[in-house]
């Protein structure tokens, strides 16, 4: 018998498989679960982290607690796990995820923005994104000085 469990570790939401009974195979590969880019069942392990904030081609990451970063988001998929940033996306993103505690995110425009943290404030100047709204004590809200 096979279960999934959610699990909140330090803001982060983790999806887990349980399996009952001693008849699993653990020659099989972890499953990658595509919404967080972490496999299923693992917990928080700080090897796996950037060490500093990680801008690229596909996604802007932010883990420096206090960071202050303004970039061009160009439709990059973003995730700030860091504790009380100040981060100002302009143009359009793809999706955006806050997970941290007490950051500030000014968005220009996205498709989906997704909130698991604590604290946070988060706003979009254009569009009309779907909006996740899981945190404690979050808030998305149109206005903001991003750039759309």
């Amino acid at each position: 018998m096979t279960g999934r469990v959610l699990i909140g570790v330090g803001g982060v939401v983790l999806l887990g498989s349980l399996v009952a009974g001693c008849g699993a195979d653990r020659d099989s590969p972890e499953e990658i679960d595509p919404a967080h880019g972490a496999e299923q069942g693992q917990g928080h392990d700080a090897a796996t982290e950037p060490e500093g904030n990680v801008i690229d081609d596909e996604v802007i990451r932010v883990v420096d607690d206090e960071a202050d970063v303004r970039v061009d988001c160009a439709e990059r998929e973003v995730v700030v796990t860091a504790d009380r940033a100040t981060v100002v996306l302009d143009g359009a993103c793809g999706v955006v995820r806050a997970t941290g505690r007490g950051s500030v995110v000014e968005i220009g425009s996205a498709e989906k923005i997704v909130l698991a943290g604590v604290d946070n404030e988060i706003t979009f100047a254009e569009g009309d994104p779907e909006v996740i709204n899981q945190g404690r004590n979050t808030t998305v809200n149109a206005s903001g000085d991003a750039e759309g």
